[in-house]
């Protein structure tokens, strides 16, 4: 095995890497001319791994640890302390369960039918020019509460409002600048807090026959011993379920350019949706920046494509590198239609690393996101009434999706127009 080669980034480099965004460590593996490299900085540093057989490694439980590896700051805006992410072993296996038993077939149809009269009534009641991401954030927010047996009828609308933009703020608190990190503490605060209240309503007031909703799926979870969980982490795991679901408002804004922007496949998948859709889908989750990158801690000695990783090592797994990685992927910065034609459901049901969007791996087993067939349903609902039931003109606007944004999405929100 071959010792990974080192970059070392100096103070006055930081500012023009952060630049690089989405393609930062593609930068630093270039840098190197290697798959893997090692990053150092200061007295910190990381491995950058990328790619499926990487990936294979990366997931499986005896090379990595998600222990310890999640840095503070994106704890304490994405994820929060102590949730399903964090976990190893068991106590990984035994919460996770928790959210893989929300995603029967049964109810992901009650999601999808809650999900597609939330969209339908909102359109309905649309007039004049849309901003797509706007529209999606409140759509997804109040379908996702309701299917989460979470009445929003007793907030007013300000600050329902309030709790659907603190699920966003959250995500692009993680990974942005000093300003949006504040904002999205303070925001995950708050949804904590608004999300602690709920757990302890349900906690003393159980309604008999909603134990398979969410909101009391959690009031009522055990750690290993037997115990409740505590309030703090329980509310953590109920936002576990809330806020990705919300953070598909992004995919949807994206969803708007590869429709409607000036390249948008609008007019062929239409021409033959019930065969285009999925694919269509799995193609934007590959295609698209998403979600960046994923830490771990290397357990002991592992090799990646022929380099030795020591034991507890921190390292990161490209996520859109590996979607966009040419020595397995046909012309990864092409949008192509029909790429998973005949194969998109496996893609997210029996492929387990062939395109990570979401992570990979057994969904139980593995740190692979529980939320992925929510995704799914939310891309089926939002494309099927974007490209079928409704018809919109399409403003000028700025169709520009930055790769220094983490999300990124156009700068001009996918901005519609209906009559």
């Amino acid at each position: 095995m071959e010792k990974v080669p080192e970059t070392k980034i100096k103070l006055t480099d930081v500012k023009e890497l952060l630049s690089k965004g989405y393609n930062l460590l593609g930068e630093l593996r270039e840098d190197v001319d290697a798959p893997v490299v090692k990053a150092k900085f200061l007295t910190q540093e990381i491995i950058a791994i990328y790619g499926e057989a990487a990936a294979r490694k990366f997931y499986d439980p005896t090379n990595f640890k998600r222990g310890g590896a999640m840095p503070k700051p994106i704890l304490k805006t994405l994820f929060g302390e102590d949730g399903v992410q964090t976990l190893d072993g068991k106590e990984h296996h035994h919460r996770k369960n928790y959210f893989m038993d929300l995603m029967t077939p049964e109810r992901m149809e009650d999601y999808r039918e809650i999900l597609d009269r939330h969209l339908s009534e909102e359109l309905d009641r649309q007039h004049g020019e849309i901003e797509l991401f706007d529209l999606a954030n409140h759509v997804l927010f109040n379908a996702i509460c309701e299917w989460s047996g979470i009445n929003l009828e007793r907030y007013d609308s300000e600050k329902v409002s309030s709790l659907a933009e603190n699920q966003i703020s959250m995500i692009s608190g993680a990974i942005t600048s000093p300003t949006d990190h504040l904002k999205g503490v303070k925001d995950r605060n708050e949804s904590e807090e608004w999300a602690q209240e709920l757990i302890k309503e349900a906690r003393k007031n159980p309604v008999p026959g909603k134990e398979h909703l969410a909101l009391y799926t959690f009031a009522n979870a055990t750690d290993l011993d037997g115990e409740l969980l505590p309030l703090e982490v329980a509310a953590v795991e109920l936002l576990n379920i809330i806020r990705p679901t919300v953070a598909l408002t992004v995919w949807m804004a994206l969803m708007g350019h590869a429709l409607f922007s000036e390249n948008g496949v609008y007019d062929e998948l239409k021409a033959d949706f019930d065969t285009l859709q999925d694919p269509f889908i799995q193609e934007m989750r590959r295609y698209y920046p998403f979600f960046p990158m994923l830490p771990a801690i290397a357990v002991d000695d592992v090799e990646v494509d022929g380099y030795h990783i020591p034991k507890d090592s921190w390292v990161v797994l490209d996520l859109y590198g590996t979607n966009h990685d040419a020595r397995t992927v046909d012309h990864p910065e092409k949008f192509d239609l029909k790429r998973y034609v005949g194969r998109a459901k496996d893609l997210s049901y029996e492929e387990e690393y062939e395109m990570i969007a979401q992570g990979g791996g057994k969904f139980r087993e593995m740190h692979r996101c529980a939320g992925e067939w929510i995704t799914l349903h939310s891309m089926r609902v939002f494309s099927n009434q974007l490209v079928n039931k409704y018809n919109f003109a399409i403003p000028e606007q700025d169709w520009t999706v930055p790769m220094d944004k983490i999300p990124t999405y156009p700068n001009s929100k996918s901005l519609l127009f209906k009559e």
